[in-house]
């Protein structure tokens, strides 16, 4: 993965956007682990169909390593803070939906855009629920 972010070497328009993606990924996560998971299924035909595959299907190696992965996941990671304040999992998605357009549309993310958008988003989600309990 470290290498996959290494910038390319030249001048051209398509080097230089790689590159400045690769930038704006080793900026904002400055922690990176990869994992390289086996392919779930050997058989091509049910992989396209993975959706529809049940568990028991899997290969177990697979299944091992993605368990692994998990709990490493999981025993590792801190909780998001964003302005001093934990993210749930809707806020989360919202800052990463947020930066993911910005770096999308050529534009570096901004944290106090994503804040105010999250802002509104929790608050339109909440007066949905008031709306839903009291009656409208």
């Amino acid at each position: 993965m470290e290498r996959a972010l290494a910038p390319q070497k030249g001048f051209s328009d398509d080097v230089e956007e790689k590159n400045r993606i690769r930038r704006l990924l080793t900026t904002y996560f400055k922690e990176r682990e990869c994992s390289t998971l086996v392919r779930p299924l050997v058989n091509e035909q049910k992989l396209q169909h993975l959706y529809d595959c049940s568990f028991d299907d899997l290969r177990p190696e697979f299944v091992e390593q993605a368990l692994s992965l998990r709990k490493r996941v999981l025993t590792n990671a801190k909780p998001k803070m964003l302005k001093g304040e934990h993210l749930d999992g809707t806020m989360y998605i919202s800052m990463l939906n947020s930066y993911i357009n910005a770096i999308n549309n050529g534009s570096i993310p901004n944290i106090e855009n994503a804040w105010t958008y999250m802002c509104i988003e929790k608050c339109m989600k909440l007066q949905e629920q008031c709306y839903s309990f009291f009656g409208e």
